[in-house]
């Protein structure tokens, strides 16, 4: 059966990956944040992949609301529409409309629950319907009681993870912790040396509530580290990995404090990071950042966003 995932856009390919490495199957990126494959074995997906905000069947693609042609389902149904950019109808109407189509079939309808979500998938100029998988969004990590407000979905914290290179044994580093998400998606892939600082002890505990939760306590050293005091914790060269949503300029903190705390990371990074080490940062914007390190080079670039988040992800060696 063919089934489409979506998950961020700019991270199809760690997705694509996923599915090889859990079903050894290939895929096929349609649209941004959407990679199409086939498989009798999606239940062991929806249990193991990290990388997937939510796994639809693929039944038919339609250029206009219009188009779409009822499909056999189980009663009672409801329709729900994710619509990105289209055009003139709104989720509501759109599912209003498709609703209307099937219960003209005979179909009955029932909003609160249904044996089957026909979902359509709005993205630009395009449209796909299917039967929805994945009703809870598995993105939505039940470990994930204690969440920061600048805090990333789980699956760009497993997809920076997968960009570093982190593959288990070796040291990741998150030295901007937060909630911890980074490092526990790390741990839950793989285990290995993984560390989560943070300057605030609130930020500390929060990353120890829900790492006891995620059952990945024992697997991670998690402290309050200034970022000025990283060196005193590390040999030269001792880091594989550090992968980190790097602190940026708010409301909450000036180009200059931001300026202060970058020049002091890099600093101590050109001296922690092991020579074959990779760095991998995230935020709303990389420009300051990039600026700044200079002495590091950039393996690649590039864009990520889910919902209405946008960032940019740069991948540095020494």
């Amino acid at each position: 059966m063919k089934y489409i995932a979506i998950c961020p856009q700019g991270l199809e390919d760690i997705t694509q990956k996923e599915l090889k490495e859990l079903l050894k199957v290939s895929s096929k990126i349609i649209m941004p944040g959407r990679v199409l494959f086939e498989t009798e074995q999606v239940q062991k997906l929806i249990v193991k992949t990290r990388s997937i905000i939510k796994i639809y069947t693929f039944v038919q693609e339609c250029k206009a609301i219009q188009d779409i042609k009822p499909f056999p389902v189980v009663s009672p149904f409801r329709v729900v529409c994710s619509n990105k950019g289209g055009g003139e109808f709104s989720s509501q109407q759109i599912e209003k409309d498709v609703g209307a189509q099937f219960f003209a079939q005979g179909y009955s309808v029932d909003l609160k629950n249904p044996k089957t979500i026909v979902f359509v998938d709005v993205l630009d100029d395009r449209i796909l319907v299917g039967v929805d998988c994945t009703p809870e969004l598995l993105s939505r990590r039940k470990y994930r009681i204690k969440i920061h407000n600048q805090s990333l979905n789980a699956c760009i914290a497993y997809g920076l993870v997968r960009l570093s290179g982190y593959c288990g044994k070796k040291m990741l580093v998150d030295p901007f912790a937060k909630d911890g998400v980074i490092a526990i998606e790390a741990a839950l892939y793989k285990k290995g040396n993984i560390i989560a600082y943070d300057a605030l002890f609130p930020h500390v505990k929060n990353v120890e509530v829900n790492a006891t939760l995620a059952h990945v306590r024992k697997d991670m050293t998690i402290s309050r580290i200034e970022p000025e005091w990283l060196d005193t914790k590390f040999q030269d060269d001792e880091i594989d990995f550090v992968v980190c949503a790097i602190p940026f300029v708010s409301k909450t903190q000036s180009e200059h404090e931001v300026r202060l705390l970058y020049k002091e990371f890099l600093a101590h990074l050109s001296y922690i990071l092991h020579k074959k080490g990779r760095l991998v940062v995230i935020a709303p914007s990389l420009t300051l950042f990039k600026e700044m390190a200079s002495s590091l080079k950039i393996v690649e670039e590039r864009s990520v966003s889910t919902s209405n988040l946008s960032y940019s992800v740069v991948v540095f060696k020494k």
